[in-house]
């Protein structure tokens, strides 16, 4: 190609020259775009616009960093480039530089206030940091810009979604649909947003439409299994992931998710398989890490089971907050003559569960104290084992390293016929147990009367606490045992039941209202025969009490109850009654009420 040159001068004109390299650019032709570019810098080092276009052109090339050297010099050229600041920001982006690059658009947009390379790239920073309200208001100044376009008013929709918003979603990708009728995505996200709103049958609709307009998608019929699979209708689950699969076999999300169905499924060696295949797909998933841990520790292979549940606080959606302290984790080192602290992390139930460790890390010379839900500080504060106990939000004492209660039993070694199972390891105080024991009187007719304490739901904010809570309708069929004294123990919104299941029997005592925290329930146990509970924290207190428990349990339980068995190597005194079948807890409480009759019978 012929150059212009400048008649002064007898050389290229640099205008000329940067509008030959922008049509190789704009071609594709990149080496001869960048040959040109260099040339205009060789004789104009600080032209703005060629620096700026390299840098550009090393960006589409896949090299962040150079780009960000020639983008910054553009810059100290021509400061007011707002097109610049937004390239500038979209290499930094590339690099894993969220705060630079945020601070870029932001300059970008300054400059520029109705430039849409900018507000996009502005939402794709935003949206990396998890900010995706802020996110949805920047895709939303683009479109009241520009209205007709639909790419951005889908990643609105999505960014809604991520916001929780899903209502204003659903808005947006109705008035998508207008746009594109044919639009699986939008189809896709409305799908999505329905799901997040609980409405899954809803879900599933448009998740269909999706697939009438895109058959075979893999991400659709992933997402359309996910949601059968809330539904309970795991078959029609299976089959979509299988066929997501088959459409995209190194699909990590999806192995994963066809592992977790099998769980429901209760086909466990299928489970740690297609978790295993997961893993290996995507060595970073955590979710696929965690999800293997439980299948092997339902299978009672602890430890590497323990080994991979260690990934459980990397997942997106692990419900406990993210906790810094000033101490190193723990990492299983000696630390003998040292102090320890030991956070919570789940529910008052691994907090029990798990508590008994304590002993064990005390006999290796390790001072440890505890940190866990102000409910059981008062519980836990006379176990044997802890220096010290502390609420959540106070200020822990001076200590060495910190670990999490559930991570314990892997860095203890814990295998299946090590478990510390020594009961009692939590005691009632005596002064409570002795309250509470004239409060609920001696029974009618002392020796023949069993005195039996219920719980019949859990935390509602437990993700899967729907299928093991049987609430006190599934227990009703009790009430009528002859010789039998039942104390209500239920707390939490599980108490609503009291209201909506009819006058109860003369049998039956509410206790609830009157317990204040796990200490008062441990008193109560103390004074109890028996105690009937669903998978919540008082079944564990029952246990770790050395009490007489019986814990029903849905058909694919937690973990820590393994994969068959009426007995648990974690509570020597604890009787375990299973469901045969997904949701049906009257087969359950059938065999509940024939031991508790043949417990009676007994005692006559």
């Amino acid at each position: 190609m012929a150059f212009p040159t400048n008649a002064t001068l007898d050389r290229p004109d640099p205008a000329a020259l940067v509008a030959a390299g922008l049509a190789h650019h704009g071609a594709g032709r990149l080496a001869e775009a960048e040959g040109v570019y260099r040339r205009v810098l060789a004789d104009h080092p600080r032209h703005p616009d060629a620096l700026h276009l390299l840098g550009a052109l090393l960006l589409q090339a896949g090299r962040p960093a150079e780009a960000v050297e020639w983008m910054r010099q553009a810059i100290r050229c021509a400061p007011d480039n707002a097109s610049c600041f937004s390239n500038l920001a979209s290499a930094l982006r590339r690099l894993g530089r969220r705060d630079a690059a945020e601070a870029a658009c932001r300059r970008a947009v300054a400059l520029d206030p109705g430039s849409g390379d900018a507000l996009n790239n502005f939402a794709n920073v935003l949206s990396d940091q998890g900010r995706h309200g802020d996110a949805a208001t920047a895709l939303r100044r683009q479109l009241r810009l520009k209205p007709q376009r639909t790419e951005q008013r889908l990643l609105l929709a999505q960014a809604l979604i991520l916001a929780g918003r899903a209502e204003e979603a659903i808005e947006e990708l109705m008035v998508l649909l207008g746009m594109a009728p044919s639009s699986a995505a939008a189809y896709a996200n409305l799908g999505m947003a329905h799901r997040r709103l609980g409405r899954a049958e809803e879900a599933v609709r448009y998740y269909r439409c999706a697939l009438g307009f895109a058959p075979g998608d893999p991400g659709v019929l992933n997402n359309l299994g996910v949601t059968l699979q809330d539904l309970g209708r795991l078959d029609e689950a299976v089959a979509c992931f299988r066929m997501s699969i088959a459409m995209q076999p190194d699909a990590a999300h999806t192995h994963l998710n066809l592992g977790l169905a099998a769980r429901d499924l209760m086909r466990v060696d299928a489970m740690i398989a297609l978790t295993r295949t997961a893993v290996r797909l995507d060595p970073s998933l955590a979710e696929a890490h965690t999800g293997l841990g439980f299948g092997l520790l339902l299978k009672g292979e602890l430890e590497e089971g323990f080994a991979e549940y260690e990934w459980r606080s990397r997942m997106a959606d692990f419900p406990s907050p993210r906790r810094s302290f000033s101490s190193p984790a723990w990492d299983g080192s000696d630390l003998t003559g040292r102090t320890l602290l030991v956070h919570d992390e789940q529910g008052v139930g691994d907090t029990i569960m798990f508590a008994r460790f304590a002993a064990q890390l005390q006999a290796r010379g390790v001072r440890v104290f505890m940190e866990c839900n102000t409910q059981v500080v008062r519980l836990l504060s006379s176990m044997p084992g802890i220096e010290g106990v502390i609420g959540r939000f106070d200020t822990p004492p001076q200590h060495d390293a910190h670990a999490a209660l559930a991570s314990l039993p892997h860095r203890l070694g814990t295998m299946l016929y090590t478990i510390p199972a020594d009961t009692p390891y939590l005691r009632a105080e005596p002064e409570l147990a002795a309250r509470w024991a004239t409060r609920i009187g001696p029974p009618p007719d002392r020796r023949e009367t069993l005195r039996v304490g219920l719980v019949w739901a859990g935390n509602p904010g437990f993700k899967a606490d729907h299928i093991r809570s049987p609430r006190l309708k599934a227990f009703l069929p009790l009430l009528d045992v002859p010789g039998v004294a039942f104390f209500g123990l239920q707390k939490g919104a599980g108490r609503e039941d009291l209201e909506t299941c009819g006058p109860l029997p003369a049998s039956f005592t509410d206790l609830g209202a009157e317990i204040s925290d796990f200490a008062d329930t441990a008193a109560i146990m103390e004074t109890l025969d028996l105690v009937i509970s669903s998978c919540t924290a008082p079944a564990h207190l029952a246990g770790a009490l050395g009490r007489p428990v019986w814990t029903v349990l849905p058909f694919s339980p937690d973990w820590r109850w393994l994969d068959q068995g009426v007995c648990t190597p974690w509570y020597p005194t604890m009787r375990l009654f299973r469901q045969d079948r997904r949701g049906a807890w009257a087969p359950v409480l059938g065999r509940v009420r024939a031991a508790l009759q043949a417990l009676v019978r007994s005692r006559a």
